[in-house]
């Protein structure tokens, strides 16, 4: 069993003076957790303000975004 998980994280910028002069930084925020398909063509990811409802996002290659979108959507892993 595969039990890799990975964060969900958005950027929010910011500024802050130092030495009396604004200072552009980045902080990286959590939001959800994400974790791979069975069968590792996909990843799958929650969002903390939306529980119970699950994403997904298809890994293709080149080759495989130029099939008909009927054929690519077969297999769906839901």
């Amino acid at each position: 069993m595969n039990s890799n998980f990975y964060d969900v994280v958005v950027a929010k910028d910011y500024e802050v003076l130092e030495n009396g002069k604004p200072v552009k930084k980045t902080r990286w925020n959590q939001v959800g957790t994400a974790w791979p398909s069975k069968n590792g063509n996909s990843l799958l990811f929650e969002l903390f303000l939306i529980p119970g409802q699950r994403y997904v996002v298809r890994l293709r290659n080149s080759e495989e975004t130029n099939q008909p979108q009927e054929t690519a959507s077969q297999d769906a892993p839901f």
